[in-house]
């Protein structure tokens, strides 16, 4: 079964509080705005964004074969869903597992070199970012969809899948 790595700060904590539905909104212009404004006068314009980070690290396996195409510009990138699994212990004692299922991409060089060794089953270790599309409010005020992606930057092949017959070579 695979595991994945997590680290959860106390900032983390709070901010998974949120309901679902605030969690699901785009934050406004102001919103921003307001919980990066510079405090003290003192400060340089170069801090303003000093305390704010958007990371992800997962270890986990390639769901189906990687999906290999070229953006209009004609830069490569790399589609693949990569599977994590959790188990959660809860206060009666049973424990319950938890599987998800995350859409990596990657850009590049990194993503030619990819396409051409990770394959269905390849167990991995990604570092990246969250992006986030729609959740965006039409004209009769119906929100859509909102998606969440990972924009790779690192991806690390970790062990090989084990043969079925350890006989051969």
């Amino acid at each position: 079964m695979l595991r994945s790595l997590s680290t959860i700060s106390k900032s983390t904590v709070r901010c998974m509080s949120l309901t679902s539905k605030l969690a699901a909104e785009q934050p406004s212009k102001q919103e921003v705005d307001d919980l990066f404004a510079e405090k003290p006068s003192h400060q340089n314009d170069q801090r303003r964004h000093a305390y704010s980070m958007n990371k992800v690290e997962l270890v986990g396996g390639v769901a189906l074969d990687p999906l290999y195409k070229e953006a209009k510009n004609g830069k490569p990138y790399l589609l693949f869903n990569l599977i994590t699994n959790s188990q959660f212990r809860q206060q009666d004692g049973t424990s319950f597992d938890q599987t998800e299922r995350h859409v990596i991409t990657v850009f590049g060089k990194n993503a030619e070199n990819l396409s051409k060794t990770i394959k269905k089953g390849s167990r991995l270790m990604v570092q990246g970012r969250l992006h986030y599309n729609g959740g965006q409010k039409d004209e009769q005020g119906n929100r859509t969809q909102r998606n969440t992606y990972i924009i790779a930057n690192t991806v690390q092949p970790l062990a090989r899948a084990a043969r079925e017959n350890p006989d051969q070579h």
